[in-house]
C-alpha cells in the first residue's frame, strides 16, 4: 500500500496483556470504570468530515488542487486509520488465541501514530467501534465473516499518500462491558460461551462464570455441562472449588436452575432446569460423556 511510511512509530509485534490465556478455542457509552471516556479527540477528522474537507477546492485554483490544510487532514486521518487497522488486527488475532483484549492494550503496545495521545486514541477507537455497526453479545447463528484488513485489500496498494483510506470494518467486533473495564473480541473467532467465561474470570466473579457457563450450555447447544470441563482452560479451577460453587449456586434462589445430573460412569454434569428437563440433562450427559465415545 502507498501509505507503509505512515506506519512509522507504531508497534508491529503485539505483546500480551492480563487477560487469561489459552490455547483453543450493542451498546451505549462506555462504562466510567473502563477509564476510557469520550474527552479530547485523537482523531483529526471523521469521514464525513475529511469527505467535506477534500470536495472543498479554490475556485480560483484551475488545477483543482488540493490546499496543504486539506492534505494535512488527509495524512493525518490516514494514520489514524492505518493505526486502528493495526489495533483491530491484534483484537482478532488474539481473538484466535483465546484472549480478550482491553482498550489498556492499545495504550500499552503504542498503537496511535506518532503524535497523538495513546489514552485519546484508544478512547477514539472505542468510541469508533460503538459508533459503527458491529457484533452483537450473543451466540453466532451461521458463519460470520471478518472484515479485511488493510494488509489484505490489494486494491489500497494503487492509492497514493494523498488519497484518502477508506474506513477498517468493525462488524465483527464484540465489546463487553464489565465493572473493571471494558474488553473486545472478534465473534467469528471466538464463541459466545468461551468469551463470556473469559470475560467473567477477568471480573474476578467465579460464581457468576460458573453459573454462566451452565445457563449458555444449557441454552444454546443445548446440552449439560460437565464438572471436569471446568478443570481445563480457562478456568483451571480445582475439582473441590467446582463442588463449593455448585453449593453456593444451590443455597443462592438467584441461581435455583442448577441441577447436576450423573452418567452411568458416575460422572457429574451441571445444567439448567430453565432450558433442560432432568430427562433432558441425563440422556444429553449420557451420550457426551459415555455413548459418543462408544459410537464414533
Amino acid at each position: 500500500m502507498g501509505n507503509t511510511n505512515m506506519r512509522e512509530g507504531l508497534a508491529s509485534e503485539p505483546g500480551v496483556d492480563s487477560a487469561s490465556e489459552v490455547g483453543s478455542p450493542s451498546v451505549d457509552s462506555a462504562s466510567p470504570a473502563s477509564g476510557f471516556g469520550h474527552g479530547a479527540r485523537a482523531v483529526p477528522l471523521d469521514a464525513s468530515s475529511a469527505a467535506s474537507l477534500v470536495s472543498e477546492t479554490d475556485s480560483s485554483n484551475p488545477e483543482n488542487t488540493l490546499s496543504s490544510e486539506q492534505l494535512a487532514a488527509i495524512h493525518a486521518r490516514n494514520d489514524w486509520l492505518i493505526a486502528a487497522d493495526q489495533a483491530l488486527a491484534d483484537v482478532r488475532r488474539r481473538s484466535y488465541e483465546g484472549k480478550l483484549t482491553t482498550p489498556d492494550r492499545w495504550v500499552k503496545r503504542a498503537f496511535a501514530p506518532s503524535g497523538v495521545d495513546g489514552h485519546a486514541f484508544a478512547s477514539d477507537l472505542l468510541a469508533y467501534i460503538e459508533d459503527r455497526p458491529h457484533a452483537e453479545d450473543t451466540p453466532a447463528r451461521g458463519k460470520q465473516d471478518v472484515p479485511l484488513g488493510y494488509d489484505d485489500r490489494p486494491e489500497l496498494d494503487e492509492l497514493d499518500l494523498d488519497d484518502p483510506l477508506p474506513e477498517p470494518g468493525v462488524t465483527d467486533i464484540v465489546l463487553l462491558y464489565g465493572k473493571s473495564g471494558v474488553y473486545a473480541y472478534s465473534k467469528p473467532l471466538m464463541s459466545h460461551s468461551f468469551a463470556h467465561a473469559l470475560f467473567n474470570t477477568a471480573e474476578g466473579d467465579e460464581l457468576a462464570t460458573f453459573v454462566d457457563v451452565v445457563r449458555t450450555e444449557s441454552k444454546v447447544y443445548p446440552r449439560p455441562v460437565a464438572a471436569a470441563s471446568f478443570l481445563n482452560q480457562p478456568y483451571l479451577w480445582s475439582a473441590e472449588k467446582v463442588a463449593s460453587l455448585f453449593e453456593r449456586a444451590i443455597n443462592d434462589e438467584a441461581y435455583a436452575d442448577i441441577e447436576t445430573t450423573q452418567t452411568s460412569l458416575n460422572d457429574t454434569y451441571f445444567y439448567s432446569t430453565t432450558f433442560l428437563s432432568p430427562a433432558q440433562a441425563k440422556a444429553l450427559a449420557e451420550w457426551h460423556g459415555v455413548e459418543r465415545f462408544r459410537n464414533p
